[in-house]
């Protein structure tokens, strides 16, 4: 498909129209009523063989800078722009129209009386596949996405600041500032939510919005394709496209921006040791999702992959004990086969959990109250859970959010992991070698904890039921190189 047809009348418009008229709602008189728009294919209709009609003026930036000062130290500085591809390495193809589907309506008139039954599941036939003979009457009735055509290539602009000095013993230390902002995001958006202005501003549940928005009427589109159920709810008719269910496309609203302070120490190899640890501290936000489907901009919230502390660290040492190393340089092939030619590594990492969300909850206490740190904290009691309405029947329904997406203070647990190995090389021939491998994962059987239940109306709200690391394992393994 090449996208949605926004400005043209849908061909069932007039016969809709007059149909609503007989009994309008007041929220929309009958002369503004309108079914506009449909899918529009490629191929046809003047339309190219794309569903997108792409960028040619987009330029790849890339400026570097290197400055070696007396005692060792040398400064560097960069800036690159880096864009995404639309369509070149895989877009998988929309169907729609080709590949049809037909629900199943048991009932036109919600359970009063049954249209459908086991021996005719579909009275009023089955959707054909028409492909895209149908035009702007494709799908009527049913939800799909599609292609933006005008949708922008999203790019990342980097750029970096660093200062690197080395110590004696050949130690490197280095502090840097990274930073990252990106730009033309593709997100999902919803084309057919229903407007905020019919929402309930209400900061508890408005029983009398809900009543209103889910009062049936009847459907002016009832008969005009197969897949129409003769009542509509309040909301579906307030839609923009009311002949449609949800549509949804990728568009370039999202942006993120990182910033980062990295501190990195390594000493390279010399005596049999290497030995690298890094620290970095940063922030990640973006705007890459909706807070309401029917938000004109994406919300600006702490991003799900923000991680403000992480500490990693790696080494090796090849144990000097054996022939041609510092201790037992001369022991017999037989005693070196058991006692020479080990090397030890090891890898550490330590970062900061993920931050949590609760979705539109309802929530009545201090924010600032739910976070529970230190020896506090459990797996039974991840947050404080007192300021957030449990009762089901006081859930939101059909109101405009306003609790924020996730919280930067209340965070999942983070990663903990110490990784050991012991490798040892034999030399069978000059051109053949074989090394064993016995390597440690989680030494010290450290449990991850996956992020706690977040339903308000869950038993199990606030305490975590999983983990995401797995037990202390070994692995052992043989290695043959020629």
């Amino acid at each position: 498909m090449e996208g949605y047809d926004f400005a043209s009348a849908n061909p069932i418009e007039a016969r809709a129209r007059a149909n609503y008229a007989q009994s309008p709602i007041p929220e929309i008189a009958p002369a503004a009523f309108r079914t506009t728009g449909g899918l529009r294919f490629v191929s046809a209709g003047g339309n190219g063989r794309s569903p997108f009609r792409g960028e040619k003026d987009n330029v790849l930036v890339r400026v570097g800078l290197a400055y070696k000062l007396p005692n060792e130290t040398v400064i560097r500085a960069g800036y690159g722009t880096y864009f995404d591809s639309i369509g070149v390495n895989r877009t998988i193809p929309q169907q729609t129209g080709f590949s049809q589907a037909t629900p199943i309506q048991a009932s036109l008139d919600n359970g009063l009386t049954f249209a459908a039954t086991n021996a005719n599941p579909f009275p009023q036939g089955m959707t054909p596949v028409q492909g895209s003979a149908a035009g702007l009457a494709t799908s009527l009735g049913q939800g799909f996405s599609f292609y933006d055509p005008n949708l922008k290539h999203g790019y990342s602009q980097r750029w970096s600041f660093s200062v690197q000095h080395m110590l004696p013993a050949q130690f490197l230390v280095e502090g840097a500032y990274v930073a990252n902002r990106g730009t033309r995001l593709g997100i999902s958006r919803d084309y057919n939510a229903t407007p905020i202005a019919y929402l309930s501003k209400s900061p508890v549940r408005d029983t009398a919005a809900i009543n209103s928005l889910s009062q049936q009427f009847p459907s002016p589109f009832f008969g005009l394709a197969p897949s129409y159920p003769r009542t509509l709810t309040r909301t579906n008719l307030l839609r923009p496209y009311p002949h449609f269910n949800n549509l949804s496309a990728v568009a370039p609203d999202g942006y993120s921006w990182y910033h980062s302070l990295q501190l990195r120490t390594e000493r390279r190899m010399k005596n049999g040791v290497s030995l690298q640890v890094s620290y970095v501290w940063s922030k990640f936000m973006e705007a890459m999702e909706y807070l309401n489907a029917a938000d004109l901009r994406p919300y600006e919230v702490i991003s799900d992959s923000d991680r403000p502390h992480r500490i990693s660290a790696s080494g090796l040492w090849e144990i000097p004990v054996g022939r041609g190393r510092r201790f037992g340089a001369g022991i017999p092939k037989a005693a070196d086969l058991l006692l020479g030619g080990w090397q030890l590594n090891g890898v550490v990492i330590v970062q900061s959990g993920p931050p949590l969300g609760f979705g539109n909850a309802l929530f009545v206490g201090d924010i600032k109250a739910a976070p529970v740190a230190g020896s506090r904290r459990s797996v039974d009691r991840w947050f404080a859970t007192e300021g957030f309405v449990r009762d089901a029947g006081q859930q939101l329904q059909f109101n405009y959010q306003q609790f924020p997406l996730r919280f930067s203070g209340i965070r999942g647990d983070g990663q903990r992991a110490w990784d050991w190995s012991l490798f040892k090389t034999f030399a069978i021939t000059e051109r053949v070698k074989a090394q064993f491998r016995a390597e440690l994962y989680n030494a010290f059987n450290q449990a991850s904890f996956n992020p706690p239940n977040r339903t308000p109306t869950s038993g199990a709200f606030g305490t975590v039921t999983d983990t995401q690391s797995e037990a202390k394992n070994w692995q052992f393994s043989l290695f043959v190189k020629f």
